[in-house]
């Protein structure tokens, strides 16, 4: 086999992860391998696995899947990789260099999509203002792993772990919270400093060239200078220079835009229509949902009854297609007397869709405007905005809300 068929051989083991490696800077994992096993195995490995690795498909697949699904699928994808390595018949004649590689991109491929999947879906979601949290028991192994591994930084699901791991987890010392138009100057940098207390060496300098690439366009100028300069600083980063160079100089060219205060860019509301508070204290109101289908769900967090439909609201979610789902809303609209205690349950419950409060309990306005006496209560609104089933059935209820929505899709 001649060195170019064993390199896209290799390229399309990670298809789809052509970016990361185009920002990385070390030895190409190629020239770490050395017997004839090594690119045999690979060819069957590629063959067999080609799917697991697909970066685009993969992306795709978990913006339509449920978090438990999610995980179950990459737990069971990396078992079947590390079995299929394990009991290759010719494992003795593997190099060293190529085991460590593999098993770099077994292990590694599962963390970085697990923690792509609140990160992905939660940018997709524009009207959240908070990150999904993944629950403690899915992240808790990743603790006893090495996560500054410059041994795996040649794999290409090492790469975009590292990515991944910064965003996820500076987003979670935020306690979640998005960045808004007013802070958004301190994304790129909050993100460079988590990389620095936890990152060292090579895995540090490539984090700060992929943080730079895929974030200058996002950030003000003055960020992208300041975090392109700490880079500069780190031991030999010709390399990494030059392509952030590429992709971001005309950027950092640019001066910073003067931000908006947060007071001028409140909305203001007609009085008589009906709204809520989203997760920033902003207020909203059910005419931004026109054009989509609306499942108002109306809960409380000391609500069990409540609390018990959620499990079947997300298999209600999961049954929809995907053309469907982005003409659906679920929206979660809390009457919790107050803030602290609504988030507090946000953070336990995790639910997928719209989340609101509207404080008062059974004097909320929710509970006045739809003559609420119980909750939990579903109510349908349909494309125009208007309330197509005040008392509509419940996600327990799967098949029938399910045709429900359906059919006010179909109008």
């Amino acid at each position: 086999m001649n060195v170019f068929k064993f390199t896209l051989l290799l390229c399309l083991i990670n298809l789809g992860q052509t970016f990361a490696q185009s920002i990385y800077q070390g030895p190409q994992p190629e020239a770490l391998f050395t017997t004839a096993s090594d690119k045999a195995f690979l060819a069957d490995f590629r063959t067999k696995f080609k799917a697991d690795f697909d970066t685009t498909s993969q992306y795709a697949k978990l913006r339509t899947s449920g978090l438990d699904a999610w995980e179950m699928s990459l737990f069971d994808a990396r078992k079947t990789q590390s079995a299929y390595y394990k009991s290759y018949p010719k494992a003795s004649e593997l190099s060293e260099g190529f085991k460590q590689y593999v098993e770099a991109c077994i292990r590694w491929n599962y963390w970085h999509l697990l923690l792509a999947y609140p990160i992905l879906r939660g940018n997709a979601q524009t009207a959240q203002s908070s990150l999904m949290s993944l629950p403690s028991v899915m992240v808790e192994d990743l603790a006893a792993l090495k996560v500054n591994d410059e041994s795996a930084l040649s794999a290409e699901p090492y790469q975009d772990f590292l990515f991944f791991y910064v965003t996820y987890f500076n987003s979670k010392a935020r306690n979640f919270a998005k960045y808004t138009s007013t802070d958004i100057q301190n994304s790129l940098t909050d993100k460079a400093t988590f990389a620095r207390q936890h990152l060292t060496g090579k895995p540090y300098q490539y984090t700060l060239a992929r943080l730079l690439v895929e974030n200058c366009d996002k950030t003000p100028p003055s960020s992208v200078r300041a975090v392109f300069a700490i880079l500069s600083a780190t031991p030999n980063a010709v390399g990494y220079v030059s392509v952030v160079k590429a992709r971001c100089g005309e950027v950092m060219a640019k001066k910073d835009e003067p931000v908006v205060a947060a007071d001028a860019q409140k909305k203001t509301i007609d009085p008589k229509a009906f709204s809520f508070a989203n997760q920033n204290g902003e207020p909203v109101t059910l005419d931004e949902y026109k054009g989509k289908v609306v499942y108002l769900d109306v809960w409380a967090s000391w609500c069990g009854p409540c609390r018990a439909e959620f499990p079947y609201s997300k298999q209600l979610q999961e049954r929809l297609s995907k053309k469907q789902k982005e003409q659906v809303v679920f929206l979660y609209l809390s009457i919790d007397d107050t803030e602290e205690v609504w988030k507090k349950a946000l953070a336990t419950l995790q639910l997928q869709g719209e989340q609101g409060l509207s404080k008062g309990g059974w004097k909320s306005k929710t509970v006045k405007y739809f003559g609420i006496q119980s909750i939990p209560r579903y109510i349908l609104i349909n494309k125009n905005g208007q309330v197509a089933d005040a008392d509509a059935k419940r996600p327990s209820m799967t098949d029938a809300i399910l045709q429900d929505i359906i059919k006010l899709l179909g109008e």
